[in-house]
């Protein structure tokens, strides 16, 4: 079995590669995960084919991307489209998910939960403060999204489906 570089070599490979690219722009192209990809897609390229491909072809601009980013080449939009299709490929054909996704998203719906109830107790119940329940039912709606985003990506990261 070959041996795979661990996150921790990649953010180191990819730091040296993006030298001189201006932070603002590994922001802009949201490359903060971009080591956690190349990790992932390395390590399962050689069980398929177009891992592998997006592996090779992510790897090879890598080396040109901090120049990209200060000329702000044309090249960025190939390099971001091939970046979208790799995500969308481990999303769509393996159900992979990046760290944080289901997180952010059971959050924002305990949220909304919250709010909503919150607007339910003020309709139904009379002379409740309205700020503090509509911020108690926000709170509570966030803390429970929390608990269970949380808990959906440990099960995720146990199946090794979270990069």
């Amino acid at each position: 079995m070959s041996h795979y570089r661990t996150i921790q070599q990649w953010y180191e490979i990819l730091s040296n590669r993006l030298k001189g690219a201006p932070r603002e722009s590994i922001r802009f192209y949201s490359l903060e995960a971009f080591p956690r990809l190349m990790h992932h897609l390395e390590s399962h390229k050689s069980e398929c084919s177009v891992c592998a491909s997006h592996f090779q072809a992510l790897d090879e601009m890598s080396f040109e991307l901090g120049q990209w980013m200060k000329n702000d080449a044309p090249e960025m939009s190939k390099f971001q489209v091939e970046l979208e299709e790799s995500v969308r490929h481990l999303r769509t054909d393996h159900q992979v998910f990046p760290k944080g996704l289901w997180l952010s998203r059971f959050v924002l719906m305990g949220i909304l939960v919250g709010v909503l109830g919150a607007l339910i107790t003020i309709v139904v119940v009379a002379g409740v403060v309205i700020g503090g329940v509509l911020l108690t039912g926000a709170f509570i709606g966030m803390l429970v999204g929390w608990i269970a985003g949380k808990s959906k990506e440990k099960r995720i990261k146990k199946q090794n489906r979270l990069y």
